[in-house]
Formats: structure tokens, C-alpha cells, sequence
């Protein structure tokens, strides 16, 4: 099968979404991957591709699909330890989630969805706050919170599958506060009390913030890769 139907996707956003599992795309496999989706009546068709990888790159851009994002993945070792603003930080609780999704709100303007004109905007917003919401409900391993006096300032989540960082938000009264090494410190300590060998975070090429924060944290870039989205009319 040339491309795989992404069923949360397709459900969230209401049109068949589809990706190209394999990251790879000639001249031959594009055409084959059109047909498949215009068979499967998929809308959006995702491609992350290594930046390495010039045919793909060339083959992409050759029919039709449009870059829409870099993503950088870095890793932590230990040894490596964040020179951190000392907060405390708790797990996160049911109560929190109003909270936790308003911070959302105020998060991830630089993602490939929000860089897409043609996801609609008010579900862009509404995705990032599902997917908080989901990490409370137990999707991620673990969801750690900061406080100040005006309540909840920021939350980052854990995930033992692959041992990586998902999300971290920051409210926007914090931001240049060092609370965003806080957390990321404090979701290194969960991480060593599961016996993680390592930690990997991704994040957008553009999010030169995000990047400075996990290399004074201690991680190194080990992956760019490049997001590309592909629309058919159908």
C-alpha cells in the first residue's frame, strides 16, 4: 500500500487524511500514491522526509507537495544535566484541564497545521487543546505542572514510548522567567526514575526559542527532517 489512512487525523478534521509511510518519494511511487489517494478520496496527503534525502526532496516538489515545516529532533543523555531556575513542579490532576488548555491557546503558532492555510484556524487552535487534554486523560505517561500566585504557569508531558518529550507550554505572562528549563528539568527527573536511557524532544526548525532551550538543557540535534502536506481536489 503506497500511503496509510491516518484515522485520528481523518476524524479530528473531518476530511480523509492520509501519509507516506515509507518518507520516501520517486517519480514512479508519486504517481502511485495519486492514484491511491484519489481511489481512497483522501484531501491531505503528509510526507516527512529526512533533509538529507534530495530525490525525495526534488520528487516532492516536482508534484505538487508543499513544505510546510522543518522538524528538528535532539536527544539527552545522561550526564548532561539543564542548569535550572529551582521550581517545583506536580503532576497534573483533572482540575487542571481548563487551565492546561487555556495555556495551549497561547502555544504552537509555529507547527506545520498553523503554517497550513488550508487547515481551518479554530480547529488548528482546538487541536492542541484535545491533544493536552488527551495527555491528561492518560495518553501521555506523565503530565507535570508549575504554579505561581495566578495559578497554573506551564506543563510539559512524558511519554515512555520512545522515552520522549511531547508537549511544553508556557503561559505567556512567564515566558522569559527560565521556566521552560524548570520543567524540562523536572521531566528529566521523571524520566531517570523510569530508567530512561535517553530523552528525545522534536520541534520546528523556525522555533529558534524552543531550540536554544533544549541545548542549554543539555540535547543535541540528531534528525532534520522536512514536513510536506500535499491537497487534491476532490
Amino acid at each position: 500500500m503506497p500511503a496509510e489512512i491516518l484515522d485520528w487525523d481523518t476524524a479530528f478534521f473531518g476530511f480523509r487524511i492520509a501519509r507516506v509511510p515509507s518518507g520516501a518519494l520517486t517519480p514512479e511511487s508519486a504517481g502511485e500514491i495519486d492514484a491511491w489517494c484519489a481511489g481512497e478520496g483522501v484531501r491531505c496527503l503528509y510526507l516527512l522526509c529526512r533533509a538529507e534525502e534530495a530525490a525525495t526532496i526534488r520528487a516532492a516538489e516536482d508534484h505538487g507537495y508543499h513544505l510546510v515545516d522543518v522538524r528538528m529532533t535532539l536527544r539527552w543523555q545522561p550526564g548532561a544535566d539543564p542548569d535550572e531556575i529551582a521550581r517545583p513542579a506536580r503532576p497534573a490532576r483533572p482540575e487542571d484541564l481548563a487551565a492546561l488548555e487555556a495555556i495551549s491557546r497561547e502555544c504552537y503558532h509555529d507547527t506545520r497545521f498553523y503554517n497550513d492555510p488550508g487547515f481551518p484556524r479554530p480547529l488548528v487552535a482546538s487541536l492542541y487543546e484535545t491533544w493536552t487534554r488527551r495527555s491528561v486523560e492518560g495518553w501521555a505517561d506523565a503530565v507535570l505542572v508549575t504554579e505561581d500566585h495566578l495559578g497554573l504557569s506551564g506543563y510539559i508531558t512524558c511519554h515512555r514510548q520512545g522515552w520522549r518529550i511531547g508537549l511544553v507550554g508556557v503561559a505567556s505572562r512567564t515566558r522569559g522567567e527560565g521556566l521552560g528549563r524548570t520543567l524540562v528539568a523536572r521531566a528529566l527527573e521523571w524520566f531517570r526514575t523510569q530508567g530512561a536511557p535517553e530523552v528525545a524532544v522534536s520541534t520546528q526548525g523556525r522555533n529558534a526559542a524552543a531550540l536554544r532551550l533544549y541545548q542549554r538543557c543539555g540535547f543535541l540535534v540528531e534528525a532534520v527532517e522536512l514536513w510536506y502536506h500535499k491537497w487534491y481536489r476532490l
